[in-house]
């Protein structure tokens, strides 16, 4: 994985470290979701949750856009089926 890499290499790799089947990864969607912390025990709200399309450079992403204060930005994998 490099800064460069796709999406879809990010979720296939993200599928086999967790002990899943990395063929599987058509099934699930790389998400880009902003939010801030909300609650108690530092908790996190997502308050956007954005696609990322399979040939998109998440890591270039991450580095060309920052949220704005007290906002922040992590990327969720979740099955295609419940977006």
């Amino acid at each position: 994985c490099t800064p460069r890499s796709p999406a879809r290499q990010l979720v296939r790799e993200a599928l086999e470290r967790y002990g899943l089947n990395p063929e599987d990864f058509g099934q699930f969607a790389l998400c880009d979701v902003v939010g801030r912390p909300g609650g108690g025990a530092g908790a996190w709200q997502g308050e956007h949750l954005r696609e990322v399309g399979d040939w998109e450079r998440p890591l270039v992403l991450q580095e060309l856009w920052k949220p704005k204060a007290g906002w922040s930005r992590r990327f969720e994998i979740r099955r295609r089926q419940e977006l």
